[in-house]
């Protein structure tokens, strides 16, 4: 297997929620599987996501995430929420790519195709659309997603909220930090001043 198809981040998850006895629902992938680069509503697929949509259609824990599908019925799918997604919020969120949400409330992940790197890869950040709109970069890839969430499942009987109780876990990833030093996220951020004190503390635990 290639690098972006070995995803150590996602296996670790996986083994987590083994280990611990948690409740993980999955589906078998369909046959429709988004390949990395292709447009999703517009956008191109993340490497990492169409990677992971080739071993499960969906995935998702009880009071946790849920990863969108690739194909559903019902239309709420990838493709779907993003369609969906482009027509209801401005620039710049509506160029996010969003791959899974929250159970029952209006947190979103997404991916951010215009800071991809060389590879193609996207970071990705948690998206609060309740009131005022705005995001957290929380890992520099998909797969680095997983690994940051496999641990902070670790900690969970201390019921943790996650993103925002686990800012040393995301400062561990350093890709994610150059990028935070840069800047490169702050437009994502502009009207959330617990978001950028968020990203302060994520800095500070990064040293």
């Amino acid at each position: 297997m290639t690098p972006v198809e070995l995803l150590p981040g996602f296996e670790r998850m996986l083994e987590v929620c083994r280990k611990y006895g948690l409740a993980l629902y999955q589906e078998p992938p369909v046959s429709f599987t988004p390949v990395a680069g292709e447009p999703v509503a517009g956008l191109p697929c993340d490497p990492h996501l169409s990677a992971v949509l080739t071993r499960v259609s969906t995935l998702g824990l009880p009071e946790g995430f849920f990863l969108l599908p690739g194909k559903a019925e019902d239309g709420f799918d990838l493709r779907g929420v993003n369609e969906e997604w482009r027509r209801d919020w401005p620039e710049p969120f509506g160029s996010l790519l969003v791959f899974a949400k929250e159970q029952a409330l209006a947190y979103y992940l997404a991916t951010v195709p215009s800071l991809a790197d060389e590879q193609g890869i996207q970071p990705v950040v948690w998206v609060d659309t309740y009131e005022d709109l705005y995001a957290l970069p929380i890992a520099s890839s998909v797969d680095r997603f997983f690994d940051t969430y496999s641990h902070s499942l670790e900690r969970q009987v201390e019921r943790l909220n996650f993103p925002w109780d686990v800012p040393d876990l995301v400062g561990r990833d350093t890709s994610l930090v150059k990028l935070l030093r840069s800047g490169r996220f702050d437009f994502l951020m502009e009207t959330c001043q617990e978001a950028r004190e968020w990203v302060g503390k994520v800095l500070a635990a990064s040293t």
